[in-house]
């Protein structure tokens, strides 16, 4: 193998520690819409943070390999078209994820004020369809990143 194999191996897994994170991040926001008790949304606060740096640490991997990738390439500048788009959604895949990270960290504070009307406005917050809205926008441009990536329009 030589280094541009390694470096594609390497931003595969990054792009797969995303995926990862924004399965288990489905299944808590999916799953968080059904909690009923302050014990079961005590679990999914506790469950979250393993994707943290799952996302974050696949999502800086991807870009810098990517970005080393396009410039060992013989086939690819890092001004082909593909990969401008690919970096421009990372941005917006960012953007939307952070919003996303900051609804549900909120909800986070709020239940862990404790009270009942807090905790009714947890579940409100759980149940909006604010958190899921932003979530299936981040995967919407996560899948659009893979789908770049693997046609690479304009290549």
């Amino acid at each position: 193998m030589n280094f541009y194999d390694w470096m594609l191996a390497l931003h595969l897994l990054a792009a797969f520690a995303i995926a990862s994170a924004l399965v288990l991040y489905s299944v808590l926001v999916f799953n968080g819409r059904r909690m009923e008790s302050p014990e079961q949304r005590g679990l999914l606060f506790r469950i979250a943070p393993i994707g943290t740096p799952l996302i974050g640490g696949g999502s800086v991997l991807a870009l810098i390999l990517g970005v080393i990738l396009a410039i060992d390439s013989d086939q690819y500048e890092i001004w082909n078209g593909w990969i401008i788009a690919a970096i421009v959604l990372w941005a917006l895949m960012g953007a939307i994820g952070a919003r996303t990270g900051k609804y549900y960290t909120d909800v986070q504070e709020l239940a862990e004020e404790g009270g009942d009307s807090a905790q009714q406005e947890v579940v409100a917050r759980l149940r909006a369809p604010t958190g899921a809205l932003l979530h299936l926008g981040t995967m919407l441009v996560f899948v659009l990143i893979l789908l770049d990536m693997i046609f690479k329009p304009g290549a």
